[in-house]
């Protein structure tokens, strides 16, 4: 249920007693003048509630889109479907405790978001169990990055609900919107992208000695969807799949799409190469 404009002004003037009910709204109308369009009237006011210092209690549920975030909004709910999933990150904090953080992406009909998790909450989110997944989050934070995006963080008391009943997956983007299928790799031939597509077959590592005397290794994988497409895993890369994943869909993260000799385009791993499998059929196909 999504706070009406109604409801957000008899928060303010109940902590804010000062305040008339006319000047409240005429700043409202100031902020939804100055944003020139990009923030609804209740936005605007959520917007001059956190300005303010007032916090929206627990009873005052409701449900952000993501378009309508702001800097400096507190006690955020929002609801996405989750289209990336990072890996765990490690951190030593000053008097040595180590910290853990991991990010994922949520989109709704209006846009996409960050969200950082810490610690407990980044465990026990894996990618397997959230990828494309409809999710809730409740108390965020919302915060302007360096760069000019704005990102949600997780506190304390943050929750994350998996598949909510209310919910229906149909009133979000599905995961094909932001991944690309096998089919769709000619047209990105020389670029760096996500794939998405059913693992067919899964060769065996093979090991190779480079010219500097280090050992290299390298596994190759059939994928298949609405094309097929040989992803070639090097180094650390080639533990990511093994023969157990065959008939899984594959999430192949930071891949580059390369040409062979012969013509044919291969996607091969880099560094920063992700991969999550899951055993369901991805939205959108």
């Amino acid at each position: 249920m999504t706070l009406t404009l109604e409801q957000i002004i008899t928060k303010i003037l109940s902590e804010k007693p000062g305040l008339t009910r006319e000047e409240i709204m005429k700043m409202i109308e100031e902020r939804e003048k100055l944003a020139g369009g990009f923030l609804t009237r209740e936005s605007a006011a959520l917007s001059l509630a956190a300005e303010l210092g007032v916090a929206i209690k627990p009873n005052f549920k409701y449900e952000t889109l993501i378009k309508d975030l702001v800097s400096g909004l507190r006690d955020v709910t929002v609801t996405g479907r989750v289209i990336y999933v990072s890996q765990l990150e490690k951190f030593n904090r000053p008097d040595g405790r180590e910290r853990v953080r991991r990010s994922i992406h949520i989109a709704d009909k209006t846009g996409v978001a960050k969200v950082i998790l810490w610690d407990d909450k980044a465990i026990s989110s894996s990618p397997e169990s959230l990828i494309d997944r409809i999710v809730r989050l409740s108390h965020l934070s919302v915060r302007r990055r360096a760069g000019g995006n704005l990102e949600l963080r997780a506190g304390p008391r943050s929750t994350i609900e998996v598949d909510p009943t209310e919910a229906k997956s149909w009133d979000y983007p599905p995961l094909t919107l932001f991944i690309k299928r096998v089919g769709e790799i000619p047209q990105y031939k020389g670029s760096t992208i996500n794939v998405l597509g059913l693992i067919e077959q899964v060769y065996p590592i093979t090991t190779f000695k480079r010219q500097n005397g280090t050992e290299g290794k390298v596994r190759r994988i059939d994928l298949a969807d609405n094309g097929k497409a040989t992803l070639v895993l090097w180094d650390k890369n080639a533990d990511l799949v093994s023969e157990s994943h065959v008939g899984r869909y594959a999430i192949v993260f930071w891949v580059r799409v390369k040409e062979r000799f012969d013509g044919r385009l291969e996607l091969h791993s880099k560094d920063k190469t992700q991969i999550i499998t899951i055993e369901r059929i991805p939205s959108g196909l």
